[in-house]
């Protein structure tokens, strides 16, 4: 299911393309791709080439006062239907109310786009509120665990790509939630597709660089069948990357353990009822071990872990530790500490 972002950013991509506009665009908030693919869709497809030379203008905050732009926005095109201004790095101004009255009486074949990228703004404004003549959108990052591999789906669906569950949240934990990051890998994936119906371990180990055999969720498989001989060999494959941090693995840690923790307080141990809980068809078998293999104060206490080594990853009450001697640290904790036994 679509998070509400993503359908007003669809709403918005689908409005332009049958030249549906409003006279203003306030794009904000902390997701920055969302913003730049509707700005960048604005810029290049409102005006045709011949237009554009003399009805539209892209403007830096920086370079200029909110009362030329409103000066800008109150003239007329020139053998066009509409002019554009881009107004980028919105963040900028200080006095965003000066905009309040153009934009309850703007001019109908003006496009003003207000681009606040990296923010989010004032609520209480009237630019934050979508009104009659100016709509709002505000670009949320995606959370990984949930909204992220969902979007990741329906990216390569729109490509022409098939892709599992499982497969989405391995891109997803590896990557992380900037989408722009994001897109780049999956396009990599799109462009190399070659007769490919559906995304396969192969195709994400050679063109993202992510193994099969060593990311988090086999680690997590390792953990669920007490396999600590392979847990530890893959730890050590995982931690050796030079960018390795330990904060999306405890991400991933933590909601494999509450998912299992609810589990074992619901008591369900078959297939579709841990599918009604979110979790993946290919992902029970692990589920079943991790409930077969810990009581559920084992997994009340390794949580308990999980959360003491996110604040000992901050630095948090102890001299800094690097993240590879952290996650080993915390390997052997879940494996052989006495309160587990």
């Amino acid at each position: 299911m679509p998070s509400d972002n993503q359908l007003a950013y669809s709403k918005i991509i689908n409005d332009l393309k049958s030249r549906k506009f409003y006279p203003v665009y306030i794009l904000h908030g902390e997701e920055p791709y969302f913003i730049d693919e509707i700005t960048e869709y604005l810029e290049k497809n409102v005006l045709t080439e011949a237009e554009k030379a003399f009805n539209q203008t892209v403007f830096y905050a920086k370079d200029i006062e909110i009362g030329s732009i409103i000066e800008a926005a109150k003239r007329y095109p020139m053998m066009a239907s509409h002019q554009v201004i881009i107004v980028k790095e919105a963040q900028g101004f200080k006095k965003l109310d000066e905009l309040d009255a153009y934009i309850e009486n703007p001019v109908p074949s003006t496009i003003l786009v207000l681009s606040f990228k990296g923010k989010k703004i004032d609520g209480r404004t009237k630019l934050a509120k979508s009104g009659k003549h100016h709509f709002c959108f505000e670009s949320k990052k995606l959370y990984e665990d949930s909204e992220l591999p969902r979007w990741i789906k329906q990216y390569l669906t729109d490509g022409g790509l098939g892709i599992s569950e499982l497969n989405c949240a391995l891109i997803a934990d590896h990557v992380g939630n900037d989408l722009s990051k994001v897109v780049n890998e999956l396009d990599k994936l799109l462009i190399n597709k070659g007769d490919y119906s559906e995304v396969n371990e192969s195709m994400i180990e050679k063109h993202i660089g992510i193994s099969k055999d060593f990311n988090v969720f086999e680690l997590l498989t390792a953990i669920a069948y007490r396999n600590t001989k392979r847990a530890f060999f893959i730890n050590h494959h995982l931690s050796s990357a030079k960018d390795f941090s330990i904060i999306p693995l405890l991400a991933q840690f933590n909601s494999f353990f509450m998912k299992g923790v609810v589990l074992k307080q619901t008591q369900v141990k078959d297939q579709k009822g841990m599918m009604s809980l979110g979790i993946g068809f290919r992902q029970t078998k692990d589920y079943e071990k991790l409930i077969a293999n810990y009581t559920l104060n084992e997994m009340e206490i390794i949580m308990g872990l999980i959360a003491e080594y996110d604040l000992k990853s901050k630095g948090v009450n102890q001299v800094p530790v690097n993240d590879q001697e952290l996650m080993k640290e915390l390997l052997f904790k879940v494996f052989y500490r006495k309160e587990l036994n």
